[in-house]
């Protein structure tokens, strides 16, 4: 459990199309369902995905977050519906002007009820170290061999009950963004400090979720066929469908927990 003062804060808006935003009632969201960080460690950058369930009402909400008191980018922060995703539409973001550190999103929903949503956003002060303890036993013919991770929280929020991943390596930024931009049809050279600073973002995105599928375990195997009894048997037997078992492969991190380093991103 990962502890420090509780300042990032969500408030549901549920509002009529013809009400005014200062009449509006307000909501305050429940505990969050879950909270995944992925740590990385030599750009102090940390990579939050969060999923809560909000009650929308059909027609236009309005959703609210606050990242006040916490070192969290707010040109990072996404939202998307995980349940009715076909039904919840995001319509745009605002940052309103008179409470800084806040920004609003106006959600168009088909779907009245509770909805399963994910808020992600890159956040830093979250650091970990790595120690190592080795026990040989009075006979010197066994060593137990542990590893202990210390994760240091002074990121001004509070994640309790935190999935946690541990990224290490170093990424080639000037060289990845010079690729996504070429991607994107964008020249570097034309590049403002704005545009810059989202590729980098997206760069960083995008590492932290290849080191992130390397440490999801692999697929169970395809169920094996049973032996065939032969034609006299088959007769009158009802069929039943199944794959030839093949032997999985290996996981790039086979033996690595989700709480690990995992292999070096680049």
């Amino acid at each position: 459990m990962i502890l420090k003062t509780t300042a990032c804060t969500l408030a549901l808006l549920a509002a009529a199309a013809t009400a005014l935003a200062e009449n509006v009632d307000l909501v305050t969201l429940p505990r969050r369902a879950a909270v995944q960080l992925t740590i990385y460690n030599s750009e102090d950058l940390t990579l939050v995905k969060e999923t809560r369930l909000v009650t929308l009402k059909q027609g236009p909400n309005r959703l609210q977050f606050s990242w006040a008191g916490t070192l969290i980018d707010p040109t990072s922060v996404t939202f998307r519906a995980v349940d009715h995703a076909d039904e919840v539409e995001l319509a745009d973001t605002v940052f309103p002007g008179q409470k800084p550190q806040h920004l609003i999103w106006n959600i168009e929903s088909a779907y009245e009820g509770q909805v399963l949503v994910e808020v992600t956003y890159f956040t830093s002060g979250l650091t970990w170290s790595m120690d190592y303890v080795a026990i040989v036993d009075p006979a010197e013919q066994a060593m137990q061999f542990r590893g202990y991770v210390r994760v240091f929280n002074n990121s001004g929020e509070d994640y309790e009950n935190a999935e946690v991943r541990l990224i290490v390596g170093t990424i080639n930024l000037v060289e990845k963004i010079a690729d996504l931009a070429r991607r994107r049809g964008l020249r570097t050279e034309d590049l403002g400090r704005d545009e810059t600073r989202r590729l980098n973002r997206a760069v960083m995105s995008e590492a932290i979720d290849r080191a992130g599928l390397a440490m999801d375990p692999p697929p169970p195997p395809p169920r094996a066929c049973p032996p065939d009894p032969g034609p006299s048997s088959r007769r009158g037997s009802a069929s039943t469908s199944c794959s030839p078992s093949r032997a999985p492969r290996p996981s790039p991190t086979a033996g690595a927990s989700g709480c690990g380093p995992s292999r070096p991103t680049t």
